[in-house]
């Protein structure tokens, strides 16, 4: 199931075009874990679709394997804008599941994670 929340299904309807539908799709894996991505664009014939929120995601049958337990979100912050996507493999009681993955040097408290194996001194994959 894809879950969309209100502030992600807000900003995709202000950004839907005529004729063409949101696709999500699995866009690499690296060292920091999978990274997502969507898209404007056309309707296949084989396209798994999943709808939160009023909001219709458009996936390929082998992307939807891999993502159907995805959540997306939206932020508008002093940390920065953009969606966020968190998978079903993103591990979220360590430091590395953080979306905004760059340093520990950020307020803990706005994470769902948990932070006790946290050291500045290393990259933690939190921002």
């Amino acid at each position: 199931m894809i879950e969309i929340t209100e502030a992600a299904a807000n900003m995709i309807k202000s950004s839907l075009v005529e004729g063409k539908v949101i696709r999500m799709f699995l866009a690499a894996i690296d060292s920091t874990g999978a990274n997502y991505g969507l898209a404007l664009g056309d309707q296949e014939k084989d396209d798994i679709v999943f709808e939160s929120r009023g909001v219709k995601i458009y996936m390929s049958p082998k992307e939807t394997e891999l993502l159907r337990e995805t959540i997306i979100d939206y932020v508008d912050d002093d940390r920065g804008t953009g969606f966020i996507i968190r998978g079903p493999e993103d591990e979220v009681s360590a430091c590395g599941s953080c979306a905004n993955s760059d340093s520990c040097e950020h307020d803990h408290s706005s994470c769902d994670h948990d932070h006790s194996n946290c050291s500045h001194d290393e990259d933690c994959g939190c921002s």
